[in-house]
């Protein structure tokens, strides 16, 4: 073979073979090339690469690797999945980061068969993941589809077992720092917000396993072992806190349980009264609530994030029938990305430490205290997507009662003022209830104080009249119907005396998931705008 001719043409092996990609990989390593005369930190994890390859090959021609099922942890870490892309333009992360690297589709979406091409792109991202300082304290998950195969009936592609030996070598240069996963599922990615719970899901189980290499197929966990016992890879030095095995699920709590009952029944409307009666006996606040929760940064997308300078401050008040996670709005913060100071506002009650507003008074004024907390002497601008438009209004009425100065205006997410209209809506709030739960639930799965808060604020809301403001302000309609109305077609209502209304070519739900981009760049126009407008 030719010293310039890329590896993957020559040999007689086939070039898409496990077999050819680590003897050609290990070929060019004795040849020298691509191979720095230095270890420098751009450069560090292929130094050892080949070597790491070279030990591997060795010790599997005397072992055979099995994929072994293992149980589902228990306890599972807080962790924020981030795009690589996003992550390698953004500002720095935190020690909790995870950064992705999502293999699985090639630029037209198609399961990838170019392996030379997803090689190079994934060497090029990990020589510049291990080579900035920034990323030092952050973990580098690779995730690929079919790249393993777990059981006699599955085949391998050839494209993803290439990046898997890759990886593996880079594993050894990284301990402890590089996941490797493969699934079956056909999500859509981090750029779709179910996708991105899955992807997260995955991500959460893998830091929780503590396994450098793992395969998911459904709800089941593979994990590669040499002759049965013990991790089949001798690359993984320090592995991440192991957690306990799973044990069987638990009983749910008598309420979970007969709210899971009424959902089924199709009776959500007599199961939020059965959950409205139970909040009752929680704990609740006037208007001195010390335990109320903090805001959240999420500039750029990265939770508890607030390294954007770029103001106003973007405040976005949580929407209930998310029960209360911040997750509804990551994907809206990462296409307006880390540049803006972007923070969302979590309802209280949610967590079983906090106490419920016993009010709508109440609770406006817990926002609203919490946004001033959040934002310290930013200007800001107010947000909130369908019953957390509502709230966002109700808390701007509130600030400026108080006569606060530093509020620009606030930005209204396919709200709605008229009852009937809200009313109508009930069907889309059972659905995000149900998805939510079965996507995330460590973060927004049935509790009790999670179903207790949500029946709380859902009846809140009912109460609250929404009158036009002096205040600038941006209304977001979607233009199409969703499964369960056509609230698209409700007349434009008067939020503000000085409202922009805009558009998006979406459905309700799509508007902060699937079309996040398009409700982010109309968002990012009017804060431009208005402070354009203040600058005069």
């Amino acid at each position: 073979m030719d010293d310039a001719s890329p590896p993957w043409h020559a040999g007689d092996a086939p070039w898409c073979s496990e077999e050819h990609f680590r003897s050609q990989f290990i070929a060019d390593r004795r040849r020298g090339a691509g191979t720095a005369n230095h270890t420098s930190r751009k450069n560090r994890f292929y130094t050892l690469g080949g070597a790491a390859i070279q030990k591997e090959v060795a010790m599997n021609e005397h072992h055979i690797i099995e994929w072994s099922t293992f149980p589902k942890p228990t306890s599972l870490p807080e962790v924020a999945p981030c795009d690589w892309t996003e992550a390698l333009n953004g500002p720095d992360i935190d020690n909790s980061q995870v950064i992705v690297l999502d293999c699985r589709r090639d630029e037209s979406g198609a399961l990838p068969t170019d392996a030379p091409a997803m090689t190079q792109k994934v060497s090029a991202a990990l020589q510049s993941w291990s080579g900035q300082e920034r990323f030092d304290s952050s973990r580098f998950l690779v995730l690929t589809r079919g790249a393993v195969s777990v059981s006699a009936d599955e085949v391998a592609q050839p494209a993803g077992s290439a990046i898997w030996e890759l990886v593996k070598s880079a594993q050894s240069e990284n301990p402890g720092r590089i996941i490797l996963v493969d699934t079956d599922s056909l999500d859509k990615g981090l750029g779709d917000l179910f996708g991105l719970m899955a992807v997260r899901n995955m991500t959460v189980t893998a830091v929780a396993s503590g396994e450098p290499q793992l395969a998911i197929r459904g709800d089941i966990l593979f994990a590669p072992r040499r002759d049965g016992i013990g991790p089949a890879t001798d690359v993984v030095g320090e592995s991440v806190e192991q957690f306990p095995a799973a044990s069987s699920r638990p009983e749910e709590p008598s309420i979970v349980r007969m709210f899971r009952e009424a959902v089924a029944e199709d009776r959500f409307a007599d199961g939020l009264e059965f959950l409205l009666a139970a909040a009752q006996l929680r704990p609740a606040f006037d208007h001195n609530a010390p335990a109320i929760p903090s805001g959240i940064g999420l500039s750029g997308g990265t939770p508890h994030n607030t390294g954007g300078d770029t103001l106003p401050h973007l405040v976005l008040i949580c929407t209930p029938a998310f029960l209360g996670g911040y997750i509804q709005y990551i994907l809206l913060a990462a296409h307006l990305g880390g540049h803006r100071r972007l923070s969302v506002i979590p309802l209280s009650g949610f967590e079983p430490d906090e106490p419920l507003p016993e009010s709508l008074d109440a609770g406006i004024e817990s926002i609203a205290k919490s946004v001033l907390d959040t934002v310290g002497n930013d200007e800001f601008v107010l947000a909130g997507m369908s019953g957390g438009g509502n709230l966002a209004h109700a808390t701007a009425a509130r600030l400026l009662e108080q006569g606060n100065t530093r509020l620009r205006g606030f930005i209204i997410l396919d709200s709605f003022i008229a009852r009937e209209a809200n009313e109508r809506q009930m069907d889309t709030a059972r659905d995000a209830v149900v998805d939510t739960d079965a996507s995330i639930p460590d973060l927004a799965g049935f509790t009790s104080a999670r179903l207790t808060a949500l029946a709380c604020w859902l009846e809140l809301l009912q109460q609250i009249e929404n009158r036009p403001l002096e205040c600038e302000a941006l209304v977001i309609k979607c233009t199409k119907p969703s499964r369960t109305h056509n609230l698209n077609e409700w007349p434009v209502e008067s939020w503000s005396t000085a409202q922009t209304v805009q558009t998006v070519d979406a459905e309700h739900v799509a508007l902060c998931s699937t079309e996040a981009h398009t409700t982010a760049q109309v968002v990012d126009q009017w804060l431009r705008q208005l402070s354009a407008t203040d600058g005069n």
